[in-house]
Formats: C-alpha cells, structure tokens, sequence
C-alpha cells in the first residue's frame, strides 16, 4: 500500500487576521498620507488677490511687534475690536489709539482714530475689495493685530450701494501662511456680492399700541392725531423712500392696530435681529400735561455718538417748519438732540440705555437682554452675536402742542422726505 502524507492542516482564523491587519494597516497610511497632503494644501495652497501661493505668502508673513485682540463687534456699520472680552463700563485699551488697515492687494491704506462712540470705529462701508492686514500704533510702537484664537468670521454685510454690498470677513490663522505666521494674525477679507433678500439694510419701528412688561400701552393722542396711525404712515412712506435708494427695509409691524412688546421670541427685537439689519430707526410722538413743550427730539444709545442724530436734526431744522425739542436745553444736549437717560438695571448699575428701542437693538455693546428679568428673554438672540443695529428714536412731534399738530398736518410728507434724504446723506449713499 502506497504512502500517503497527511494533509497540513491551515490555521484559517489566524490567516484572515493577518490579512485584515495588513489591510487596517494599508488603509491607516493612507489616510495618514491623505491628511498631511490635504494640511499642506491648506496651508500652502493659500492665496489672496489672485496671486500665486508664493506671492500671497510674502503678502501674508510678518515677524513684528504683535498686538492681541480678544473680541469685536459690529454696531451699524462701525467694527469695534477690544483688547480684553468687551465690558461696558471699562475703558478698552483699544480706545484712542489709531489702527491702520494695509489692503495688501493694493498697498491702499486707512487709518482709523478708535473713538468711544461704538459708531466711530472701523467705518467698513468705505472699504473697497481686497485682503487687509491691521496694525494699531501702540505707545508710538506699529503692531501687527493677532487674534488670541484661530478666527473665521462669520460674514458681515454692509448695507446697499450701487446694488452691491460688501461681505466681510474676519480671519486669524497662524497656519494660514508657510512658514507659519507669528501667532494668529488678523486679517478682514472685503467682496462685493449682490444683496440678498434675506439680509436687511434698514429697520423701522412706528411707536404707538406698545406691550411693555405685558401691560398694553396705547400711543398718544392730541389735537387729532392718533400716534400708532401717524407713525404707521410715517413708517410705510419712509420705506418707501428708502427703497428707492435702493436700500431693503423691514417694518417691525404691518399695521397700526398690533401691538408688540420689545422682549421674546413675539417681540420686536427677535425680528429685528433676524433681519440682520444695520440700523434701527425708532419713529414716535410726544405729549405733555401743557403745552408749553414742543418739537422733535432725537435720542441715540450712551454707547454711540451723536454724530447721526445731529445730522437728521439739523435737516429738520433746516428744510422744515417743526422745530428742534425745547424740553432738554442744558449744556450737554445738543438743541433737540439727547444721549437716552441712564437707568439702573437688575445688577444695580446705572448704565443702561433707557429706551428699549436703543439699548436693545445695539447688541452686547449697549448692554441688549441685560437690563432686568424682562430683557433677559432676548438672550437667546443676543448673546453669541456679533451684530448690533445703530439706532435712532425720533419723537416727531408734541400731539399736545397745538401748533406743532398744525405743522405735522400740513408738512408731514415733507417732513419724512427730509428724514429721508438727510438718513441716506449720513449713511455716505450717492442720490
């Protein structure tokens, strides 16, 4: 009988583990290999101003003196950048100091003083395309701004000119440059888009039939005038003056008859926010017990300047026959034209802006969704953002003053043209 060997008996289980962790193993250098190539191309493959990776790279780099910068906000069209996390009742570092924006397309510069006003800031609206570097003049010493994390904003959008608005973005990246920028320096990436029907240039909101801490408050009334109907009107007719500009405009409400609370997820504010509106214009009249008081008056936010109010006033002074408010003529007040009043909030300082229209509509810079357990509601809104509306809150008229009733009656399309084209003119739009 013929030999037969036996057969060799092959260790199956230990033959497929092998083979699957050559397979895992091929499969983890891979991967590995795809991630450094997509990090070198994110690192090197950086460009700005339709230059060549090495030309954007010289563009890019800088191994200066640097200046750290922690937080910023938008008001209006103004960018507020701080040195330390924005307290409003501390003075920034930032302040009175000048920052130089550098467009490193073009060798174009700009230079900023860094006011208090959260409106005399940054003016973005006046900055054509382009990828800028900024440096603050800091104890006579230029220093390269950096951010004290890696940024990429989300975009901001100025207002409608010339059927364009200019999208902005904020970016501070160390590894945005090879070899790596000194820490993460900041950038403002500016282009030009056609506007969106989804972003809003201007909010208006027609005083009158008011919720306020749940108790209805009807507009005044006086020498037959109604305020919720007038400034309903007033709201509507500047719109339309406004479009026309080429501007886009939400009203807070679409008729005289509603009435609606500042706070909450009904409230003014939430839609104002949503809207992503650049500026905020209050529009209201006034009554008194006599009649001795008469004339428009104009209230801006503590935390701006009166520059915007001064400008509409002096048209209304000037091309019309309502008169500036005589009821605040002291030192520190322009003719008609006031800061709001300061009121204590729930954390007892006194540091609020009292009109709701101006403190909350402005974002974290006036204190919005702070002030008492009411405000509190708009948290949800106002917290994380970096957005906050200029405002405005324009009391028309005194309805008890008989001769201002008479001029209202006689002149008010006159009245919101001027407001119009005085509004436009302060927000550097050509006619």
């Amino acid at each position: 009988m013929a030999y037969v060997p036996p057969k060799k008996q092959h260790n199956t289980k230990a033959f497929l583990l092998t083979i699957l962790a050559v397979l895992v193993l091929c499969g983890c250098i891979f991967a590995g290999y795809r991630f450094w190539e997509s990090q070198k191309e994110k690192t090197k493959g950086f460009s700005i101003c339709g230059l060549n990776e090495e030309k954007s790279m010289e563009k890019l780099s800088y191994q200066g003196a640097t200046y750290s910068i922690s937080d910023y906000m938008y008001y209006g069209e103004s960018l507020n950048l701080f040195a330390m996390p924005y307290q409003a009742d501390k003075q920034d570092d930032v302040k009175r100091k000048s920052i130089e924006l550098v467009n490193l397309c073009n060798g174009d510069s700009i230079i900023y003083t860094m006011e208090n006003g959260a409106d005399r800031q940054i003016d973005v609206s006046e900055l054509s395309d382009g990828f800028y570097s900024l440096t603050i003049n800091d104890e006579l010493v230029k220093k390269r701004l950096v951010y004290s994390e890696v940024l990429e904003s989300e975009p901001f959008y100025t207002v409608t000119r010339d059927n364009e608005r200019k999208k902005l973005t904020l970016l501070a990246d160390a590894a945005m440059a090879e070899p790596k920028l000194k820490e993460n320096a900041l950038f403002l990436k500016v282009e030009s888009e056609k506007p969106s029907k989804e972003v809003y240039d201007v909010f208006i909101d027609p005083y009158g039939n008011r919720m306020l801490n749940g108790v209805y408050q009807p507009g005044v009334s006086g020498n037959g005038l109604q305020e919720a109907t007038e400034m309903q009107w007033a709201a509507e007719y500047l719109k339309q003056k406004l479009e026309e500009q080429g501007l886009t405009v939400m009203l807070a409400k679409n008729s005289a008859e509603e009435a609606l609370g500042y706070y909450g997820n009904d409230g003014i504010m939430k839609k104002a926010y949503a809207s992503e509106a650049k500026y905020y214009i209050e529009l209201g009249m006034n009554s008194a017990s006599h009649n001795a008081y008469r004339g428009m008056e104009i209230y801006y936010s503590n935390y701006a300047s009166k520059t915007m109010a001064n400008a509409l006033m002096y048209a209304i002074k000037k091309q019309t026959s309502v008169p500036a408010g005589n009821a605040y003529t002291w030192e520190n007040h322009s003719e008609g034209v006031s800061a709001a009043f300061l009121a204590k909030g729930k954390d007892n300082k006194q540091i609020y802006d009292m009109q709701p229209s101006l403190r909350e509509s402005g974002g974290r810079i006036t204190l919005a969704a702070q002030f008492s357990d009411a405000a509190l509601q708009n948290q949800a809104f106002v917290k994380d953002s970096r957005l906050g509306m200029q405002a405005v809150s324009i009391n028309m008229i005194y309805v008890s003053n008989p001769k201002d009733a008479a001029v209202w009656k006689k002149e008010k399309q006159k009245i919101m043209d001027t407001l119009a084209d005085a509004f436009i003119k302060a927000i550097h739009i050509e006619k």
